[in-house]
């Protein structure tokens, strides 16, 4: 394929050598999946951003990129696409008014598909080029099916749609349809934390996330088999089981927070936590990586978390705890002591517990949150540690939170007061 644009630089060094095929791909169904950390949301916007907007940047390209919900959008594929367009010296003009963006002949519009408005906006879209379904088990495959009809195709070379996710069930109609029956003019690509780019794979953050990876083999297969191996598994023994409902209209007894720190591969993660007596609803307000303490109080500023309300954070990490505290927030260190892991789980398990719609990450690590196994399978006391950030910033927030309120949950309403 020619370009059409000239690029004052090499662009070589950027893209992942590892993912030619992907690159390089026209099947109109490209499905994309793998182990943790693989890097496939980086190449799958590189590849859209070099098909529209470098080698056919004389024809106007429309692009679809659809997460299930909007803010899990914003925060994956949304900040890939611009990061790696500045990478790349690319024009990249958001519309957060209709939230779309142009780069230079291509159109990106951005659509979740979590209630009537989104499904209509989807059936209305025409002439569309390509299409990006990011974590696509979250979505049904009468969504998937809408999404195909979409691309009908308008100046491209090709038309394609793009799908990516984890192999974390075979009782996923991705692996019906796609795996076993071969519905579709489909290519399949499998990809491990091996295949990310040469480069990444040199640094420590690297070094340290495979470890982890590694040490899952030890702790439970299934898992290993997922996230390390890239295989089709299926995650048994589910430590929770929450069911996802809207937030309800009703006037709470307070709201609170739990919070887990990250940085580098590893997601930052604040929770708002509602309580009404015994009943509690956790929404995902912050799953990010790469924030600095400063970074993520800017963010709990910016989105809406209260400064009063008490929030728990880990208490390994005093520091960041102070850091926090010293932008005004009210931030505390969270239960910890002998088996606190255990106990607060326990603790969880006997409460009501709903997950606020729109909360996909919360969503998914409940999916593969799971008891970690001996060598002969058998559960062992301890979850496995990984995927687990979200868990943990609920477990510090409801667990640390009652246990030092007063006794007897729903008959008191507790001081949320700075202590």
């Amino acid at each position: 394929m020619a370009m059409t644009m000239a690029i004052n630089f090499n662009l070589n060094p950027f893209l992942n050598p590892n993912h030619m095929r992907l690159f390089q791909s026209t099947a109109l169904e490209l499905v994309v999946y793998g182990g943790a950390n693989a890097g496939k949301s980086f190449s799958i916007a590189d590849k859209l951003l070099l098909n529209g907007s470098i080698f056919q940047a004389d024809r106007k390209i429309k692009t679809l990129v659809i997460r299930k919900t909007f803010p899990a959008l914003r925060n994956t594929a949304l900040d890939i696409l611009i990061s790696r367009a500045e990478t790349f010296r690319l024009p990249f003009d958001l519309n957060k008014s209709e939230w779309s963006a142009q780069s230079n002949n291509q159109k990106f519009i951005f659509l979740s598909l979590n209630n009537k408005e989104d499904y209509q906006k989807l059936k209305s879209m025409t002439n569309v080029d390509y299409i990006w379904i990011n974590e696509a088990t979250e979505i049904t495959e009468n969504d998937y099916e809408e999404c195909l009809r979409r691309l009908r195709g308008g100046e491209a070379l090709f038309n394609q749609i793009i799908i990516d996710f984890n192999p974390i069930s075979k009782f996923s109609w991705i692996y019906s349809r796609f795996f076993e029956k071969k519905i579709g003019e489909i290519e399949t690509l499998r990809y491990t934390v091996f295949d990310n780019h040469p480069e990444y794979l040199k640094t420590e953050n690297a070094k340290r996330y495979i470890a982890r990876l590694e040490a899952l083999k030890n702790h439970n297969q299934n898992a290993y088999k997922i996230y390390r191996l890239g295989e089709w598994g299926e995650l048994e023994g589910n430590i929770f089981n929450w069911d996802v409902v809207p937030l309800p209209s009703i006037k709470f007894d307070e709201v609170f927070y739990g919070g887990d720190f990250g940085y580098s591969v590893d997601p930052a993660a604040v929770i708002r936590i509602y309580r009404k007596a015994d009943e509690f609803w956790v929404e995902e307000v912050i799953y990010e990586t790469g924030l600095t303490n400063q970074a993520l109080g800017r963010q709990m500023k910016t989105r809406g978390v209260n400064a009063d309300a008490s929030i728990y954070f880990d208490s390994a990490e005093p520091k960041s705890i102070q850091e926090l505290y010293e932008m005004g927030f009210n931030v505390k260190p969270s239960e910890k002591g002998p088996d606190s892991v255990r106990a607060g789980i326990d603790f969880l398990k006997s409460l009501t517990i709903h997950i606020v719609e729109g909360s996909e990450n919360i969503i998914k690590e409940q999916k593969s949150y799971v008891w970690q196994q001996d060598k002969d399978g058998n559960k062992l006391p301890r979850p496995i540690e990984f995927n687990d950030h979200a868990m943990s910033a609920i477990r510090y927030g409801i667990y640390t939170h009652m246990k030092q309120g007063l006794v007897g949950v729903g008959t008191v309403d507790y001081d949320v007061r700075p202590y």
